[in-house]
């Protein structure tokens, strides 16, 4: 059900993504170039990606193991929900095939809340 309230996001692909790197860290190279860590909707999202950008930055890979230990050094690994929330994004996540699509996806709608916020900045401003 569509919420006009609710800012634009796409979980599903956030998850698909982080899934799919986390599954093969060689897809991560595919997007890397164009998708942001402010683009996720949700903050833990962010995190684990950051977390992944570091890494795969530093030539390491980005598999389960390692990100949990980048989060973890850096105490993150508990505001994203453990390491039973990174087991849940590989189980929900088939393949990394089509990350690239989901960094459009997850991408675009970053740029619409862009757009939102920028919009609510003109409203008060012609109000002031």
């Amino acid at each position: 059900m569509y919420d006009p309230a609710l800012p634009p996001q796409n979980i599903e692909a956030e998850e698909s993504i982080l899934g799919g790197i986390l599954l093969d860290p060689k897809a991560m190279g595919r997007i890397v170039d164009f998708l942001v860590a402010d683009a996720f909707y949700l903050r833990s999202h962010q995190e684990i990606y950051r977390a992944t950008v570091s890494l795969h930055g530093k030539g390491k890979p980005t598999d389960l193991m390692t990100v949990s230990s980048w989060l973890q050094d850096h105490q993150f690994l508990d505001e994203v929900g453990g390491i039973s929330r990174l087991l849940q994004l590989i189980e929900r996540t088939i393949s990394a095939a089509n990350i690239d699509r989901y960094a459009e996806l997850v991408m675009d709608k970053y740029v619409r809340r862009q757009l939102i916020g920028v919009g609510g900045e003109v409203i008060e401003l012609a109000r002031d």
